[in-house]
């Protein structure tokens, strides 16, 4: 009988050592399914890159497009490039992701861009060309940050008359570079990160409150005239066309029959919004330097999403901005996107084959 309980005991002893032992890998196993889920404790409080990129940043309306922009940018100035269209400086950089862009005439038959970005970080920027006195008048209406490779003798004048903040290449190879597979002076470059810390610099950075554009709040035609291809003759060797493409909802351009294209991308570029403005233009001095009248009104179109309508503008000081009505005199309505403003001479032509009514 004793024999047979001390049997007893044993076999109640090994269940409980097993019972025991299988309860304490259990509570391991959990452990480790703890740590790996939820990490140590010096973890805790921690964000993983995983939750980072889950992380909403809010958004605001970018008042150069009306399209959403990180509200990290609401209250920057926008940065206005000297950006030059000579042959020898195609295809530039940076011209497809600038939200406004002003194509005007300069000396020698030939235009130059002020390129306006804000919200968007940029890499490449350029070819960098000079400053002449009407495109200040245009960067001034948006309170930006003027970027420049020299100015003419007027324009110097100017940029220091109307105390303008503005970068100079020539006097900085910090915030400018050249691209040594281009020839000068058609390779200075710069980006947006160089230009935002050199204006750190210069004291240039401040809020600012930005209303520009009053856009659609949806897609919406620009008129009831249908306008899907013209042209922009600026002279007989200069010609600017715009075709419509009905799936992208957007203007692809070219010059001189041949697509403008980015550098970088290769891509051609695309314009959601065009604004066409007739501006009295006249040549003041024998290098034939131009001066154009932009406090004056006028005429002008408006061209979106694949319709035209005729519009007209108005400009009281340098330091205004610029109105743009219907002929009915209600404010213009722009659609989200990027815009062009085609400022062409009085003798400058728009082509077109005569626009139906949609």
């Amino acid at each position: 009988m004793a024999g047979g309980t001390v049997m007893l005991f044993k076999r109640y002893l090994t269940i409980v050592i097993l019972v025991l032992f299988l309860l304490i890998h259990a509570g391991c196993s959990d452990k480790n399914s703890c740590k790996d889920s939820c990490g140590t404790p010096s973890d805790w409080g921690k964000v993983t890159k995983s939750q980072e990129n889950e992380q909403i940043i809010p958004k605001v309306k970018n008042p150069l497009t009306g399209t959403d922009m990180d509200i990290q940018h609401e209250k920057q100035r926008p940065l206005a490039v000297m950006i030059e269209n000579e042959y020898n400086a195609r295809p530039q950089s940076g011209l497809d992701k600038a939200g406004v862009v002003y194509e005007v005439l300069t000396e020698g038959g030939i235009t130059r861009f002020l390129a306006l970005f804000l919200g968007e970080t940029v890499d490449e920027i350029g070819p960098v060309r000079s400053a002449r006195p009407y495109f200040l008048d245009y960067a001034m209406e948006y309170d930006s940050i003027y970027i420049h490779y020299g100015a003419s003798p007027q324009g110097y004048i100017d940029l220091k008359k109307l105390n303008i903040d503005a970068i100079n290449g020539i006097y900085d190879d910090v915030t400018f570079w050249r691209d040594r597979s281009r020839k000068e002076p058609h390779n200075a470059y710069t980006n947006t990160k160089n230009i935002l810390k050199t204006s750190e610099k210069k004291g240039f950075i401040r809020d600012i409150e930005l209303t520009l554009w009053n856009f659609n709040s949806e897609e919406t035609p620009a008129g009831n005239q249908v306008l899907e291809e013209f042209e922009l003759e600026y002279f007989k060797n200069y010609v600017v066309s715009y075709t419509y493409d009905k799936d992208k909802k957007m203007y692809k351009r070219y010059i001189n029959g041949e697509p403008h294209t980015d550098k970088k991308t290769g891509e051609q570029i695309l314009v959601k919004n065009i604004i066409l403005q007739f501006a009295v233009t006249k040549v003041v001095d024998d290098v034939g330097r131009l001066s154009i009248k932009t406090v004056d009104s006028g005429k002008g179109y408006y061209i979106s999403n694949g319709y035209c309508s005729k519009i007209k503008w108005r400009r009281d000081d340098r330091k205004e901005r610029t109105s743009y009505t219907f002929e009915d005199d209600t404010e213009l309505v722009v659609n989200p996107g990027n815009t062009w403003i085609q400022i062409l001479p009085q003798w400058g032509k728009f082509n077109y084959d005569k626009p139906t009514k949609g």
